[in-house]
């Protein structure tokens, strides 16, 4: 692949990511009509989110016929090669009319997250990666190192709040400006862009990490991805000192992946 222009595959699937940001930006607009439904207690779902998500998947089928898909509202199995697709991460930002949502497609090939699209409407901002090729709003772009060390925590479950804590206290002690934006998109596109310098999410999921992990691989971030001592899956996405601050902290095998 030219490193200088995106693959077919790269491009259909980022035209399917922004085709859809219409629909989701007209549900953003007149979010205080949307009826929402409490999956618990901190994860809601909505109509947008279903529509976003119906969208792409018809999408998919077309360009991607039988290829299987896994998605956050209507679910989906793993097998060897399989897409991701979260229509909007970020809900609780949607709905409070907060601009750090996106929408993120990804595709993982056996254990390597090898494709992956993130579009953040409100911030216009449309990442695309294939392998070691990152495109930022369609031209290529290289990483440049954070100016200041800041580092954003993913959600943690209110059984795993106290070691959530502890993390966040570790990584001021280290003196990280510490984040939780509350989503995978917006964290794993600015740790790719040298926004920030890298994300952590014990407790997330492959429509979450898949697409991040891949934007933030091509753009030569080192990625840790796998399953915890409690099977749950993690992401570690970061600059060499981001993840020198707590070692192998939930590998099990302490070798990276992604």
């Amino acid at each position: 692949m030219d490193s200088l222009k995106p693959s077919q595959r790269l491009r259909i699937a980022s035209k399917i990511a922004t085709d859809v940001v219409h629909i989701a930006k007209g549900y953003f607009q007149d979010r205080d009509a949307l009826i929402v439904r409490h999956k618990s207690a901190s994860q809601a779902v909505t109509e947008a989110d279903l529509e976003v998500e119906t969208a792409i998947r018809d999408a998919m089928a077309r360009h991607f016929p039988g290829e299987a898909i896994i998605g956050e509202e209507f679910g989906g199995q793993s097998v060897d090669n399989f897409w991701t697709i979260d229509p909007i991460d970020g809900t609780a930002n949607f709905l409070n009319g907060l601009p750090l949502w996106g929408i993120a497609i990804g595709h993982m090939s056996g254990d390597i997250a090898d494709l992956g699209v993130i579009v953040l409407p409100e911030l216009n901002v449309v990442l695309a990666a294939e392998k070691s090729s990152l495109f930022l709003n369609g031209s290529p772009m290289a990483r440049s190192a954070a100016p200041i060390p800041t580092v954003s925590l993913g959600q943690a479950h209110d059984t795993a709040l106290p070691s959530s804590l502890a993390l966040h206290q570790t990584y001021r002690d280290a003196g990280f400006a510490v984040y939780h934006w509350r989503s995978s998109a917006v964290s794993l596109a600015w740790t790719a862009m040298g926004t920030i310098s890298g994300h952590l999410h014990q407790y997330t999921t492959l429509w979450d990490a898949v697409p991040g992990a891949a934007v933030c691989r091509a753009a030569g971030i080192d990625v840790r991805m796998g399953k915890g001592s409690d099977n749950s899956l993690y992401i570690k996405a970061g600059e060499p000192e981001v993840l020198k601050v707590t070692g192998a902290l939930w590998e099990l095998d302490h070798k990276g992946s992604c």
